[in-house]
């Protein structure tokens, strides 16, 4: 993610600050803290440092002490936060409380109570969960009856996370039976120091005491305690939890996965890193593609809520999609500490035990084995993933699953638009299996795109008859023609092969370029070989002068579209070892070419060249960065298409599944399907949100560029596997046939899984940076 001059300058002033006022006492206490957020002892000192700066309560509104930064600030200071391993601060009050008093309280309660939250002088705790009620909220027992001045309550609360250090509490309570459950619950804010209140602590399995069972026993608070009206609490907590599930967990993730790449060298420091080092740092990486993925999708909530305007149809079910997504990939990277710890993770010492002896042992394995003991946790407050999956499964079954990989300008939704509606008037689905019969069916197609729509320039600079564009334009096509299964061959010519001729930087391409944006040119690129798999470097193709004449001999495997392509272009190798580009005719002799129908009915071929002659070579020296570099595009191109493809399986099964019957109800009654379905549109959101995200990729370090687009794609190809076979399991023996479009959905999914390498090769690429893989 590229920052600008002015978020630059935030970030030097955000770690100014914590150099400044981050003590190693405090900032060793976040480190050694496992739990939830940080003990009191810590996160109230470093709540008031940050208050003292106005820094504490960043998401208040401003009149309340809030900073009113935008998505980006916020994020910004999260991440700097988590690197510099500052303390996290308790929620319950900052996060959860204020929100309420902002949206519910009085003018006087929110003076006598907001400031305290801000400065830390208050310490709050929430009062939820009953011994009978966990996620089921609205069958809870703690009562409260109204006497004079006032409320009187009796019952208990459990699992009271840091009751013991809490000054104050926000509770839900019961003023009413006579109605449905959700009717008769109050919400109340009051002081714990009253007489009837005793607190039991709870010791957790990781030996922690952060649990509490509170006692009422005609316990009198104030009357003014009430937060709204009486029995509005219903939907207050409504409102709470969606704050309490929210918020921006990447950053800390981010943080912990840092932890973990530190205490995998410091685990193998003593010996040569082998088999065992490579596989934990394979699984780091993919741990590091979820991270990043969620903190995409994590910055496209934070936009929507600050921004306001048009909100995703995701929107409603984002606190519940948060919760899940953040807490389980944070038990995920405690078992990945676990793995690291080794025979060490059997421990029970505390932190503090760890060093404090002759025989020390490593601090880093005693952390990570109550880290680990303490977040099986986390799947489990804030309501169970279990009820936060149903929530999910409810708002999908009724929401719109197509929208765009990233936001829209107005230009670029007049072009979604137009092509959209191209594509349901031109080629409905029942139209594809003859377009797409013979290599050369798919003539209308690119004509279509040049003439009736003038697409194929979209990404092209205007001297050269395009639209000013560029990988963005490229992203929002390919994702419209993967939900109508007919991504090439734009994404092969107009992407793949349009990059790479931009990226050589020859002005001798530019009359190609024009040409292909009025579609008299199609371009194939023959990349691949078939003993280097997607390795675009391991060619056995060879250029050579031979007579004053360019020739080149080789071989080369499944070159997308490459009957019916106007021209080749071609990577060998040179006597000097350089990667070269070579523009070929077709038609060329020494060419021999073999027509193959990959399994999602595209047409590819074999080609072999013998003395086959060059028309010419596009760029200067090696080409092996711009190959690359074309290549990158042309996956993150793949991605928004898997994305469309996507999107229409995810409609297409949650409209069968609402109207297939069986055992006389609908399939998506099935509580199992159901939680099938969030996950499957979990993953599409996400796989969108990654994709989306790098769309200014183009102006990374090569390095870093293919850092981003491999977490990406592998975001992308996981979600793929995820949707197409659960649209296929979904839709029955239906979706083993090529009747209906899921099979070809789930086909053209399967393809673009191998198309640019798959997950293991992009692990590979993402992990290359830190630990040295190749």
């Amino acid at each position: 993610m590229n920052l600008s001059k002015d978020e630059l300058a935030f970030r030097d002033e955000v770690r100014a600050f914590l150099a400044a006022e981050l003590t190693d006492e405090i900032r060793l206490g976040g480190h050694r803290t496992s739990g939830i957020f940080s003990d009191y002892e810590v996160g109230i000192p470093w709540q008031r440092v940050l208050a003292k700066r106005g820094w504490a309560a960043p998401h208040w509104p401003v009149e309340w002490g809030g900073c009113g930064w935008t998505p980006r600030q916020h994020d910004i200071f999260a991440s700097e936060m988590a690197a510099a391993d500052a303390p996290k601060v308790s929620p319950l009050g900052l996060v959860m409380a204020a929100p309420v008093l902002v949206a519910f309280g009085t003018q006087a309660q929110k003076e006598r109570w907001l400031p305290d939250i801000r400065n830390g002088v208050s310490y709050w705790c929430q009062g939820y969960s009953e011994p009978g009620s966990g996620s089921d909220l609205a069958s809870l027992q703690c009562r409260a009856r109204r006497e004079g001045n006032e409320w009187v309550i009796n019952g208990s609360k459990i699992w009271t996370t840091h009751a013991h250090n809490a000054t104050h509490m926000f509770c839900l309570v019961r003023t009413d039976s006579s109605g449905k459950p959700q009717q008769g619950i109050s919400f109340l804010m009051f002081e714990l120091n009253k007489p009837g209140i005793q607190i039991r602590p709870i010791i957790s399995i990781s030996g922690d005491h952060e649990f509490n069972q509170v006692f009422f026993d005609e316990a009198r608070v104030p009357a003014d305690a009430l937060i709204g009206e009486e029995n509005q609490g219903w939907t207050i907590a409504k409102f709470l939890l969606e704050h309490e599930r929210g918020g921006s967990s990447a950053p800390f993730l981010r943080g912990r996965l840092a932890r973990l790449h530190e205490s995998l060298q410091e685990a193998f420091a003593q010996g040569a890193p082998g088999t065992e080092h490579e596989d934990i740092a394979l699984s780091l990486a993919n741990a590091q593609c979820r991270i990043d993925a969620l903190h995409a999708w994590e910055q496209e909530v934070l936009t929507a809520r600050i921004g306001g305007g048009t909100q995703p149809a995701w929107m409603p079910a984002a606190p519940s999609m948060g919760k899940v997504l953040a807490t389980e990939l944070k038990q995920h990277l405690t078992e990945l500490g676990l793995d690291i710890a080794g025979v060490y993770g059997a421990t029970s010492l505390t932190i503090e035990e760890a060093a404090a002896h002759a025989l020390p042992v490593p601090e880093e394995s005693v952390f990570a084995t109550r880290a680990y003991l303490n977040d099986r946790a986390a799947s489990i407050y804030g309501g169970t993933n279990e009820v936060q999956r149903n929530l999910i499964a409810r708002h999908v079954l009724g929401a719109e699953v197509v929208e765009p990989v990233l936001p829209l300008d107005e230009t670029q939704a007049m072009l979604v638009a137009s092509l959209q509606g191209w594509l349901q008037d031109k080629l409905p689905f029942d139209k594809r299996v003859p377009m797409i019969a013979t290599p050369e069916a798919i003539a209308p197609l690119w004509q279509g795109l040049a003439h009736e729509l003038g697409l194929l320039g979209a990404a092209l600079p205007e001297h050269l008859g395009g639209m000013g564009g560029g990988l963005p334009e490229q992203m929002l096509i390919c994702q419209a023609l993967g939900a109508a299964l007919v991504g090439e061959p734009y994404s092969s010519s107009a992407v793949l092969g349009a990059n790479l001729l931009q990226a050589l930087g020859d002005p001798a391409a530019d009359v190609l370029l024009q040409a292909m944006a009025d579609g008299q040119v199609r371009l194939a690129v023959a990349a691949l070989e078939p003993a280097g798999r997607t390795d675009l470097s391991r060619l056995q193709t060879r250029l050579f002068n031979s007579q004053g004449q360019m020739h080149i001999s080789g071989r080369k495997a499944l070159v997308r579209c490459a009957t019916g392509a106007t021209h080749w272009l071609v990577s060998a190798r040179d006597d000097a070892g350089h990667l070269r580009i070579c523009l070929l005719d077709p038609a060329a002799s020494g060419v021999q070419r073999r027509d193959v129908r990959l399994i999602d009915g595209v047409w590819a071929a074999e080609l072999a060249f013998d003395q086959t002659p060059v028309q010419a070579l596009i760029g200067q020296g090696d080409a092996v960065a711009a190959l690359s570099q074309a290549w990158d595009t042309a996956t993150l191109a793949a991605g928004a298409e898997a994305v469309g493809v996507m999107q229409a399986l995810m409609r297409d099964t949650l409209n069968y599944t609402s109207q297939r019957k069986q055992f006389g109800q609908p399939l998506a009654a099935f509580q199992a399907l159901q939680h099938r379905m969030a996950d499957m549109y979990m993953a599409l959101v996400q796989a969108a949100a990654a994709v989306g995200a790098c769309a200014d990729v183009l102006g990374d370090s090569p390095e870093r560029r293919a850092e981003r687009v491999s977490s990406a794609h592998v975001t992308v190809l996981r979600a793929a596997r995820l949707v197409g076979q659960g649209a296929v399991q979904l839709h029955g023996g239906m979706g083993m046939t090529d009747e209906l479009a899921v099979g070809h959905g789930f086909k053209r999914l399967t393809v673009i899984e191998q198309q640019f390498g798959g997950v293991a090769q992009h692990l590979r690429r993402v992990a290359a940076g830190r630990s040295g893989l190749g």
